[in-house]
């Protein structure tokens, strides 16, 4: 279901025991030379849309938060970003909502590495204020890690951002917005062995010169098309373990 098509008496009348709201949220920037600005969000509307049909009648869906936290990616022209506080402030204040619509049990699907930390932060800030309601973040590259793996061969480093994965993903979806004669490995990490155990914050062209992370050289629409069936039902198999209560 979809909340935005519905009338409120309609949502007075579910039963909101047996549904999830789903809320996506998503980006609008750069995805290197080869891919549109709203690649985050495409993929992600897709993702809801292929959910909705599988399991409609156990989640209610909100359109797709476009705008998200993308500071690490404005020196390449047309990305768009909210502040960290602003940012955390839209996602709590919308789940605020859901709960006061009777919602208590909340799924955020996020489609954007840059959001997972604003996302953990809104997720602490709506323990705080809802205390017997059940909120949970699932960025879909994390849940569907194994089965994702198991799809691709540019190896550990070949699908960071609008790499192997993303490019895969979207000849699937968009083909017509992929300029497939602009495909490029990019995106250096740091040589230390500590690298991936200590925190700082980058922007994206201080280890890409095109604003890509991986190698989307490899990718087919095939992969894309796995790649999309896998996440979807991990996230299928997340919303059922939240109505049985095995989350």
């Amino acid at each position: 279901m979809k909340l935005g098509e519905m009338n409120w008496p309609d949502i007075r009348d579910l039963d909101k025991e047996r549904l999830v709201a789903v809320y996506p949220i998503a980006s609008f920037e750069q995805h290197g030379l080869h891919l549109p600005l709203l690649t985050d969000t495409i993929q992600l509307d897709a993702m809801v849309e292929s959910m909705d049909g599988k399991i409609g009648d156990r989640i209610v869906c909100l359109p797709t938060q476009w705008l998200g936290y993308s500071f690490h990616h404005m020196r390449f022209g047309g990305s768009l970003t909210a502040r960290s506080q602003t940012h955390i402030r839209m996602l709590v204040e919308t789940v605020d909502g859901l709960i006061g619509a009777g919602f208590d049990k909340v799924l955020v699907i996020n489609g954007h590495g840059g959001n997972s930390a604003d996302l953990r932060v809104a997720l602490q800030e709506l323990k705080e204020t809802h205390a017997e309601t059940s909120v949970y973040g699932a960025s879909w590259w994390g849940v569907a890690a194994p089965a994702l793996d198991s799809i691709r061969e540019a190896g550990p480093n070949g699908s960071g951002h609008a790499g192997e994965t993303e490019t895969s993903m979207m000849l699937t979806l968009r083909p017509d917005l992929v300029q497939t004669d602009r495909l490029h490995p990019d995106g250096g990490r740091p040589p230390s062995v500590y690298a991936g155990r200590v925190e700082h914050f980058c922007r994206i062209d201080e280890h890409s010169s095109r604003g890509n992370f991986g190698d989307p050289t490899v990718a087919t629409a095939d992969k894309g098309q796995r790649m999309l069936d896998a996440t979807v039902n991990c996230l299928v198999e997340i919303v059922d373990d939240i109505l049985g209560e095995r989350l």
